[in-house]
This record gives C-alpha cells, structure tokens and sequence, in this order.
C-alpha cells in the first residue's frame, strides 16, 4: 500500500466575469456562493488554496476563513498562471487538485471518490480525472511527480494529456463535472439545476 500524498486543493478563481453581473466566485446558488461551495466540497482535504486575479479586492471578503489566498496579478495570461501561482505557494512534495470555480454542480462525494481513485492508483498512474459518458471534467488530481511539468508548458491541458498511460480515469454518474457558467444564460441553467436537486 502506497504511502497517502498530500493532496492541496487548488480553486481557480482569477479569470474575468465580464459577461456576468458578479464574479464567478460570488456567483450565488441559494445560500452559498460558487467559491463557498468549491471550498466546503474539498475541506476534508484541509486547507484549500484560492487563487484569485481579476476582481481580486470584490471576491476577498467573500473567501472563506479556512482557505488561504494567492493572488496571481498575471491573471490575464490565463489559467496556467493562477496553477503555476499556486503551485510557487505550496510545498514540492504534495499532490494537488485542480477545481475551476465556475464548476459549481460539482459534489463532495464526487471529489471523495477522486481522491479514493487517486489513493488506489497503480503506481504508473500520476493523474485521476472524471469522466462520463465519454467527457472528461474536473476536479483532476495530479501527482507532485508531474509539478514541474506546468512550468514549462502552454497550457495545463498539455501536460494531463501528453501521456494517457500515466492517467487513471474514473468513470462518475455526473454531468456536473463539465457543467460551467460563463455567461448569464448558462449560469441560470446550472442554478436551476442546481435547486433541482436539493
């Protein structure tokens, strides 16, 4: 049996919401916010690391007390940057979880059951993603052993997909995994859903 790693979650929440009238991590779903929800599904993880760029001042009040924030002032240069920010704060020897903000259907159990994937991987598997019915979404887990990677690639899509051996998929019964909002329209249909299901 592997010795567990450490898995610090990432919440990345520094993009623009021009399209919407909030910030996506302000984004009310009933009681809670976009960011409240992220945070509260991965706490049992302990301390989630909140990556915040644009309308960073607007959003920090509303970050929760048990996360730590970092702020990436070169948002603009897109979502790697807030990774790589994130990934300068925290220790070298820890795995991490990637979980854009705006997936906010997104469960605790759905996250439970990526990191008992992750714990039980075989030992050429470096990444766990969600899939379902033939899309892969999001939270993905990623070995500290591919950390370095991220600094030297265009994009985070590069590096989980250069190599599909070293990728474990775990096959969930969500959509949730993929479902986003990034304008109003798209944010209306994730809260209608997401009352739905309450």
């Amino acid at each position: 049996m592997r010795k567990p790693e450490k898995i610090i979650p990432i919440i990345l929440a520094a993009g623009s919401s021009q399209a919407l009238p909030f910030p996506k991590a302000l984004a009310p779903f009933v009681r809670k916010t976009a960011l409240e929800i992220a945070v509260e599904n991965c706490s049992f993880l302990g301390r989630s690391l909140v990556v915040l760029g644009s309308d960073a001042e607007r959003i920090l009040a509303g970050v929760p007390k048990s996360a730590q924030v970092v702020t990436n002032r070169r948002w603009r240069e897109g979502q790697l940057r807030s990774l790589q920010a994130a990934l300068e704060t925290m220790g070298g020897d820890a795995a991490f979880l990637i979980y854009p903000v705006d997936h906010a259907l997104i469960k605790r159990n759905t996250v439970k059951l990526l990191v008992w994937a992750f714990r039980t991987r075989a030992a050429s598997q470096e990444i766990v993603m969600p899939r379902h019915k033939g899309a892969y979404g999001h939270p993905v887990i990623v070995s500290a052993a591919v950390r370095s990677e991220f600094f030297d690639a265009r994009t985070a899509r590069e590096v989980i997909y250069r190599a599909s051996e070293r990728i474990r998929v775990l096959n969930v019964r969500t959509s949730s995994i993929f479902e986003d909002f990034h304008t109003p329209e798209s944010y209306q249909e994730c809260l209608r859903k997401f009352r739905a299901r309450k």
